[in-house]
């Protein structure tokens, strides 16, 4: 029996209410609960830590909590988007960067920088976030993990009762790239309207390619018979991915207008043709020159591959993601 949460998530209702003052992109990106956002600096490797510890499950947290509530109430798209922006990063599939912890760090205010994981390496991510915002390095940085969400600080500012994180990575790179392409509108998870079974085995074809064994594929039975389509969900803590059928096409859903040409050019001259990682970089940087500010493009050196592939998600911001090799073919 699928769990109410799920049914209700299925369901949708709140695209049924009357919603017409949020457009279509705004939707979108409070649908994806407030997480989206940020840049990585393309000269921080990517890290893959193979038979690491399973990644931590991840709890909404006060911050996520306050970010709901807020969208919930609004009513104007560039509101809307104002609040996704501020944020970013605070729902637990991120990082928070501090130089001081008090009561509104805690809350997600006030802090130097925060975003979604760029690598997985806590450390790394939050240098390329304060640099990001013309920032030096935190001197002597801790990772902690607080109400859910992933912080580094100064050790001197680490709360008590704080569970300091182990190592050096909190997060796989290759689950960073399963919730990525999930949620891809190139060529991944949200490019097409896939009927249940075919996101089912589109997912296990995911992950085997990128080689993440142990993982659950989890098929939610449908509210009503015969859904066409079929939404895509990675819970990265629980290792698992949830395919819920749906009468929307995701497209549909998460595809503005102003970004369908970036969708088709990418497609186009990188998910069809065989493109270095540079290349396809420069496709990604000239293609989204004339979307309004975009983030940064990720590039992710790839050997092993023989062509370049990208990764697209809209969802409070733009963001791409360039995996490939130096030379193509």
């Amino acid at each position: 029996m699928t769990d109410p949460m799920t049914r209700l998530r299925a369901a949708d209702p709140a695209r049924r209410a009357d919603l017409g003052a949020v457009d279509q992109a705004a939707f979108a990106a409070l649908r994806e609960e407030i997480t989206m956002t940020t840049t990585v600096d393309p000269a921080v490797p990517t890290t893959t830590v193979p038979g690491g510890p399973a990644p931590r499950r991840r709890r909404l947290g006060r911050r996520g909590a306050v970010a709901l509530g807020l969208a919930a109430v609004l009513t104007g798209s560039g509101v809307a988007y104002a609040a996704v922006q501020a944020f970013r990063g605070s729902s637990g599939e991120g990082v928070t960067c501090v130089t001081e912890w008090d009561a509104d760090a805690a809350e997600g205010l006030g802090v130097e920088a925060a975003g979604p994981w760029l690598t997985g390496d806590p450390y790394a991510d939050c240098a390329t976030l304060l640099a990001e915002q013309g920032l030096p390095p935190l001197d002597d940085p801790v990772a902690f993990e607080h109400d859910g969400q992933t912080v580094v600080a100064p050790a001197a500012e680490v709360p008590d009762g704080a569970e300091r994180l182990e190592g050096a990575v909190a997060v796989d790179s290759a689950a960073l790239e399963l919730e990525r392409s999930s949620k891809d509108l190139v060529d991944g998870g949200r490019s097409a309207c896939r009927a249940p079974a075919e996101a089912v085995a589109w997912v296990r074809d995911e992950l085997a390619r990128l080689g993440l064994e142990g993982w659950t594929v989890t098929e939610h039975e449908p509210v009503q018979d015969a859904l066409p389509c079929a939404n895509v969900e990675v819970r990265t803590g629980e290792r698992e991915v949830v395919v819920v059928p749906t009468a929307e096409d995701p497209v549909d859903v998460y595809l503005p207008d102003e970004i369908a040409p970036v969708v088709a050019t990418l497609r186009e001259e990188v998910a069809d043709g065989c493109v270095s990682l540079d290349a396809a970089r420069a496709v990604v940087d000239t293609a989204l020159s004339g979307v309004a500010d975009p983030f940064p493009t990720t590039s992710v050196p790839d050997e092993s591959a023989a062509c370049a592939r990208v990764d697209l998600v809209v969802g409070g911001s733009v963001q791409a993601t360039v995996h490939g090799p130096s030379d193509a073919g």
